[in-house]
């Protein structure tokens, strides 16, 4: 699977604001960081395109003064199917907007959170048979709601999982489908 230029220009959309919020950086902590897994997405929706590689970006920021964070999270999503000579296609981006209370406990390098949001989504389905190629795509807006944990390596450097669930309804070939999913992943970044 290519690298989408969406989460590029993200990840740097987000290290820039990083940047200039480190001139409050006694007020302010957060964390960014990647994300590598799956989204299972609704079999009879996308039939043998049902299991995507997703990768994202994750990244969520707090005032000392605020109980929540909020969140801003943006996945890419995607599956190949090969039979008889046809290759199918399916692709999602979501840019999930939303809050984040991140725990505190008694073991201060674990860090348990829950999430949920908006989700803005857009999904494309393609279908190639030789040079022919068919190929559709829609946004939607739904939400999602989710879990995981940030473990610290170091001060700055954190290892993860997260898991959430979104759904949204586009339409792709005159069907109405649901382009969200089950996420599951590892997550590595840093905070701050």
């Amino acid at each position: 699977m290519k690298p989408y230029r969406t989460l590029m220009n993200l990840a740097v959309v987000l290290l820039l604001l990083l940047t200039t919020l480190a001139t409050n950086a006694d007020e302010i902590s957060g964390h960014i960081g990647g994300f590598a897994g799956l989204k299972i997405m609704d079999s009879d929706d996308w039939p043998e395109l049902d299991t995507h590689f997703a990768m994202g970006v994750l990244f969520d920021i707090k005032k000392e003064s605020w109980p929540i964070s909020i969140s801003l999270d943006i996945f890419d999503t995607g599956d190949e199917y090969k039979h008889d000579g046809v290759k199918d296609l399916g692709h999602t981006t979501e840019y999930q907007l939303g809050v984040r209370k991140i725990f505190t406990n008694k073991y201060p390098n674990i860090q348990p959170y829950l999430g949920g949001g908006v989700s803005f989504m857009s999904a494309e389905q393609e279908y190639q048979d030789g040079s022919t190629i068919i190929k559709q795509d829609d946004n939607g807006v739904g939400g999602w709601f989710g879990a995981g944990m940030y473990y610290d390596m170091t001060a700055s450097f954190v290892l993860g999982f997260d898991v959430r669930y979104s759904y949204g309804k586009v339409t792709l070939f005159d069907k109405e489908l649901d382009a969200g999913g089950l996420y599951t992943g590892l997550t590595a970044g840093y905070q701050f």
